[in-house]
């Protein structure tokens, strides 16, 4: 009986583990973050600020929107540049 508990106990575990990857991995605003941060080719801690900058400037220029909208945003823009 103490094994099914510890067995039951370990399922639970893990599944609540997997529930928490995907949620963070299926993350909108930290798969678009991650996405910046891959496109420029800077060292990590000047891409946050310079992401960082970019995300304050839209959002004083478009007050308002999701988070979700001023990622893409500035993703389309660096794309927009690099052609």
């Amino acid at each position: 009986m103490n094994g099914n508990v510890v067995v039951a106990v370990v399922v639970v575990a893990v599944l609540v583990g997997l529930i928490f990857w995907a949620l963070r991995f299926f993350n909108p605003v930290d798969r678009l973050r991650n996405q910046y941060l891959r496109n420029v080719r800077q060292p990590r801690p000047e891409a946050e600020q310079s992401l960082a900058r970019h995300l304050a400037r839209l959002q004083e220029r478009y007050p308002g929107k999701s988070e979700v909208w001023y990622l893409r945003r500035v993703l389309a823009d660096l794309e927009r540049d690099r052609r």
